[in-house]
C-alpha cells in the first residue's frame, strides 16, 4: 500500500516540473517554485488529489467507501484553487497596484504573490494529467 503515497508524489512532482518549462524556464527552475508555486498550468493540486482519488480507486475498487472518501476530497481541493484562491490571487493585484502606487520602493519590496488559485483549463489539464499519469505509474508498479 505504499504506492498509494508514492505514486500521487511523483504526479505531483512531474506535473509540477510540467507547471515550470509551460510557465517558461528563465528565472523559473527554483526549489521555491518547485514547492511553493500556487497557479498556473497546469494545476498540480488537482492532479495530486486526481491522482489520489485514481489509486484509490483502483487500489480499493471505484465502488468502495475509500475512494468516495478521496473523491470528495478531491472536489473540495479543485473547488478551493478555482474559486476561493482564485479570489486571493485577484486581491493580490489589485492590492499590488496599489501599493506600487502608493508605497515607495522601499517599502514595497515584499508584494503579495498574485499567481495564486487556477482557471477551468488549467485544472482540467491537472485533473486529466493527474489520472493519466497514475494509471501509467500504477501498471508499471503493480503489473495490474
Amino acid at each position: 500500500m505504499f504506492y498509494l503515497i508514492i505514486i500521487p508524489l511523483i504526479v505531483a512532482v512531474i506535473t509540477q516540473g510540467l507547471k515550470l518549462i509551460t510557465d517558461g524556464i528563465p528565472d523559473n527552475l527554483t526549489f521555491r517554485h518547485i514547492i511553493s508555486d500556487y497557479g498556473g498550468m497546469p494545476s498540480s493540486h488537482t492532479a495530486f488529489v486526481a491522482s489520489l482519488a485514481t489509486v484509490v480507486g483502483l487500489h480499493s475498487g471505484f465502488n468502495s467507501s475509500a475512494f468516495a472518501i478521496s473523491f470528495v476530497l478531491m472536489i473540495v481541493v479543485v473547488r478551493d484553487a478555482i474559486g476561493f484562491r482564485r479570489e486571493i490571487g485577484k486581491n493580490a493585484i489589485f492590492t499590488n497596484t496599489i501599493a506600487k502606487k502608493v508605497l515607495s520602493k522601499k517599502e514595497r519590496k515584499e508584494l503579495l504573490n498574485e499567481k495564486m488559485g487556477h482557471t477551468i483549463p488549467q485544472v482540467l489539464v491537472g485533473f486529466i494529467s493527474g489520472v493519466l499519469l497514475s494509471i501509467i505509474i500504477y501498471v508499471v508498479l503493480i503489473g495490474a
